[in-house]
């Protein structure tokens, strides 16, 4: 097995396909109040973590705030039907795939139409409860692909951080959030000092565990807002919201000294590294993902020229040349 391929499969058990404990939020709509309860009854006693809504509306409205991975929506309702909510919830951006069951009381007069509106199952009035429970398992095993898809298709498989591709497009959201309500945000760009010696020098297996040891550092110097990337090679990028320049600066100048305290040790070999880091703050202006990332690399680059193993605030570099 190649290593392309050995890594692409240890990420998606490393991450996850999921499992169906990942896929217990349900939301019910429905303006009967009596189906609401029965449905709710039948998910609720087989462990779901159930909500509902009356109508479409109202169902959209929780969708936005708490996205689940499953909607069983009834198709005639006021306000907002069944169909229309499918429509709303496809053209929306979304943090997760939701799968829908649509209730109806005859299955092929409206199987066309909410296919194409969105819906993937149906179900028919009287709903069964060993039925719907087998629907709601085989549309889990359908969730648990598409994110296993989802992990493979925006991770690095080696690091298992976010791929440049993913990255750029979180940049861009990031960016415009920060243009929009105010906030600081601030980019660090890292590379791994003398990288190709310590292939030359060890092998690549060794050179891979390096890759591997700096990037689980990184996920663990990061919160739960930051994003972090494998940019390419040997070179690591992250966002930091709500993070100006200075606090940038602690952030990795922390991560430095964490990855230069760390040996790698692989079967007998011991090796270990530092990291060049550049850090730039968005400004007025730093309003694309290509303009952020490189003043970033511009710091970068005044600290591999100053010796390497720092860390450089943009500002800083830029007076040096002035």
């Amino acid at each position: 097995m190649n290593t392309i391929t050995e890594s692409s499969e240890l990420l998606a058990d490393s991450l996850g396909s999921g499992s169906e404990e990942e896929f217990r939020k349900v939301l019910v709509v429905d303006d009967d109040p009596a189906m609401r309860r029965i449905v709710f009854k039948i998910l609720d006693s087989a462990g779901y973590e159930v909500a509902t809504a009356a109508n479409g509306s109202e169902a959209f409205e929780i969708l936005q705030q708490d996205c689940p991975a499953f909607v069983v929506t009834d198709w005639d309702m006021p306000i907002l039907d069944g169909a229309a909510l499918c429509r709303k919830i496809r053209h929306e951006e979304l943090p997760r795939y939701v799968y829908i069951v649509m209730v109806t009381g005859t299955q092929s007069g409206h199987l066309v139409e909410g296919l194409a509106s969105g819906a993937d199952d149906f179900i028919t009035k009287p709903v069964g409860s060993q039925e719907l429970l087998a629907r709601m398992q085989a549309g889990a095993r359908v969730l648990m692909l598409e994110n296993r898809l989802r992990l493979l298709a925006d991770h690095d498989p080696l690091t298992e951080l976010l791929n440049r591709r993913t990255f750029f497009e979180l940049v861009e959201k990031e960016l415009s959030r920060s243009r929009r309500i105010g906030y600081p945000l601030s980019c660090v760009m890292i590379d791994v000092d003398f990288f190709k010696k310590v292939n030359d020098t060890y092998g690549h297996m060794v050179g891979d565990a390096v890759l591997k040891s700096v990037s689980q550092l990184l996920k663990k110097c990061c919160r739960e807002t930051d994003h972090v990337s494998r940019y390419g090679g040997e070179e690591f990028c992250a966002l930091l919201p709500d993070t100006d320049g200075q606090g940038a600066v602690v952030w990795a100048e922390r991560y430095r000294l964490a990855v230069a305290g760390t040996p790698i040790v692989v079967a007998e070999t011991s090796a270990q590294v530092t990291v060049s880091i550049g850090v730039a703050q968005r400004y007025h202006g730093t309003d694309t993902p290509e303009k952020l990332l490189d003043i970033a690399d511009q710091a970068l680059l005044e600290a591999k020229k100053l010796g390497r193993n720092r860390v450089v605030m943009f500002q800083s570099a830029m007076s040096r040349t002035n």
